[in-house]
């Protein structure tokens, strides 16, 4: 599944969030711009060998994962949604949070030691350093205790792992950043395989309502699992192989559903108050991230759902394919894409702006700046252009309809878009686990911050009251004609 509105994942992985393969990142930049939406825990990779990170967005899919490749970055840049992003912070109890912050204490013991601490600094750095390795060795036996009453008095028998991974879960989740995620060793693994955009799995998008903590099913590909099930838009997921869903992220809910080909899981659904059940058999998918046509007077409308790895080919192909029809006009569609891969976003924006221009630039926390240029192979230098965005366009939709407006290249039609504008780099780990860390933000060409607040379009029109009308859609033709 993929979610959506920061807690977007891809229920059978594939991958906005923010996205998320290996992208890095120029001059230490080793981030990705995330999809948009806390919760989200999706991600769009962009994948590049010998990176050790990721470029995702969005959401990004597959367990929520989205990857694509970006020759520039050591890390990744995911654009992302709402949807996508979600904290595992409900994931373990707040007990472990504690347990974790222990942990980090344990680990920098490791690593430093107390003989490298006694040579690297002064008598009385000495002395403090004595008292710091006096109190972590406090920490350590105190996690140690924890763990005697838990095996000698907890009821039910547990996996020592489980107790290990809380640590490190509850480590990060203390920071209270919905983008700055621990991994295990196989959520890594399952990232790393979901870098194609490919993902074996059941075929939907779901996002977490925050309000009710619900987790509703925004999107059922077609010629899926879920599709041919009968599967729905707004159906809320109730239970997975008997298992009811209670306070967990879209993440998590993404392992419980994908697996391995032609094997099956148990969906139970809620619509209109009724519970639905579905068995499915997971197959391999390769998700269409984008769909067109040529509307009346020869206006191109070209629909693209997140950016991922073949989002760029996919988007080339319906160029190839309109343009010799007669353009007088371009519609790109950006609502509800919950953002991608940063070399995929940046690989399309240059099929529409001349020259090699700054697309975007990053600037850490310790105010290293990172620029972004365009290719320079454009593919339609002058047909007007009008972008659709809503508030569940993020990141990687953000930064492309920014940056056709920073140039004069669009009108942005619609609604205020959702507001990502962070950047994270995944950081692999020698056991095989990984962390991602928001590091820094992204800015587009004119300097602006757009996190947590996002673009307003030139031409604010609401969505229609049914999916029978699309004033938004009808905006831009008129625009255009």
């Amino acid at each position: 599944m993929n979610n959506s509105n920061g807690n977007n994942n891809y229920y059978g992985y594939g991958n906005n969030e923010n996205n998320n393969g290996v992208n890095g990142s120029n001059s230490g930049y080793n981030g990705y711009i995330d999809n948009r939406t806390p919760g989200n825990n999706g991600y769009n990779a962009y994948q590049n060998p010998g990176n050790n990170g990721y470029n995702a967005g969005q959401n990004l899919g597959n367990n929520g994962y989205y990857a694509g490749q970006n020759p520039e970055n050591n890390g990744y840049y995911n654009l992302e949604n709402p949807k996508e992003m979600q904290i595992r912070k409900k994931a373990y109890k707040n007990g472990l949070i504690t347990g974790a912050l222990m942990g980090i204490a344990v680990i920098m013991i490791l690593l430093l030691g107390s003989n490298f601490l006694m040579k690297k600094f002064s008598d009385k750095e000495s002395e403090n350093s004595a008292t710091t390795i006096s109190d972590m060795n406090g920490v350590e036996d105190k996690i140690k205790t924890i763990e005697k009453y838990l095996g000698q008095f907890y009821y039910e028998d547990y996996e020592e792992e489980t107790l290990t991974n809380g640590l490190y879960y509850g480590m990060v989740a203390s920071l209270g950043d919905p983008y700055t995620n621990y991994y295990t060793k196989e959520d890594y693994e399952e990232l790393l395989k979901s870098t194609s955009g490919e993902y074996c799995g059941i075929g939907v998008v779901v996002r977490k309502d925050e309000n009710t903590g619900e987790i509703v099913v925004y999107r059922v590909y077609s010629n899926t699992p879920a599709n041919e099930a009968g599967i729905q838009k707004n159906d809320i997921i109730y239970s997975v192989d008997g298992q009811i869903i209670r306070d967990i992220t879209t993440d998590e809910l993404a392992r419980m559903v994908v697996g391995e080909k032609n094997t099956k899981v148990d969906v139970t659904v809620i619509r209109d108050g009724e519970k639905l059940d579905f068995t499915l058999t997971r197959k391999q998918i390769q998700i269409d991230t984008v769909s067109y046509e040529m509307k009346e007077g020869n206006i191109g409308y070209i629909q693209i759902e997140e950016f991922d790895t073949v989002t760029p080919d996919q988007v080339r192909e319906a160029i190839e394919a309109l343009k010799p029809q007669g353009l007088n006009g371009i519609i790109i569609d950006l609502r509800d894409n919950p953002g991608g891969g940063l070399g995929a976003v940046k690989e399309i924006a240059s099929m529409f702006l001349t020259d090699k221009k700054l697309f975007l630039y990053s600037e850490t926390k310790q105010g290293e700046r990172t620029d972004y240029y365009t290719t320079g192979d454009v593919l339609l230098e002058d047909t007007p252009m009008v972008v659709l965005i809503n508030e569940n366009s993020a990141s990687a939709s953000e930064a492309f309809s920014g940056a056709m407006r920073c140039y004069d290249r669009a009108k942005l039609v619609g609604t205020t878009s959702f507001g990502k504008g962070i950047m994270q780099s995944i950081y692999p780990l020698s056991d095989g686990s990984a962390l991602k860390i928001t590091i820094g933000k992204y800015f587009l060409p004119d300097g602006s911050n757009i996190h947590k607040i996002g673009i307003t379009p030139d031409y604010e029109v609401e969505a229609g009251e049914d999916e029978e009308t699309d004033p938004q859609l009808e905006k831009a033709l008129d625009i255009l004609k």
